[in-house]
């Protein structure tokens, strides 16, 4: 609760909505824990009671991610997974409908390690084109603004300063 606490005073959004996954996650390592050992009807309601707590927090930190324009990231891929793993665990054990959410849940997750893997290819594709284009030994007025990049980044401030 205190990396919750204070993620929420430094009104970081990003780091409450990991610290609620994280949260979630340890919910979750209970939860599967406390499954080893079932004998009491209470045991067995605690385990689905821990693991129903993961997946809420788990989608209260998607639903955060989402708000912060975040929904298609690797952090988004990581929790849709772990709320599909919570899924599996729940209908190993319990059945009903949350096989079907599992799939659901991990469907999704490939599904945006996709849409993620298909960007970082066009941003390569279109580094390669601008590479291509100005050549292996241009002129300066050749040079296309924004050709070159430095870990993702314009080094126009670069190119100026040397010129200076």
């Amino acid at each position: 609760d205190w990396a919750l606490e204070a993620a929420a005073a430094a009104g970081d959004a990003l780091r409450v909505a990991r610290a609620t996954a994280g949260r979630g996650e340890l919910w979750y390592c209970r939860a599967s824990a406390l499954s080893c050992r079932l004998q009491t009807a209470e045991q067995v309601e605690d385990v689905r009671l821990l693991a129903r707590k993961s997946i809420a927090a788990t989608r209260e930190a998607l639903g955060a991610l989402r708000d912060l324009g975040l929904g298609v990231s690797r952090l988004s891929v990581s929790l849709l997974k772990d709320e599909g793993k919570v899924h599996g665990f729940l209908a190993s054990i319990f059945g009903g409908d949350d096989g079907a959410l599992s799939r659901a849940r991990l469907s999704e997750a490939l599904k945006v390690q996709g849409l993620l893997e298909e960007a970082g290819l066009d941003r390569e594709r279109d580094n390669i084109r601008r590479l291509l284009k100005i050549g292996p030994d241009p002129a300066p007025d050749e040079i296309d603004e924004g050709a070159f990049t430095l870990n993702g980044d314009h080094i126009d401030g670069i190119l100026d300063d040397a010129r200076r």
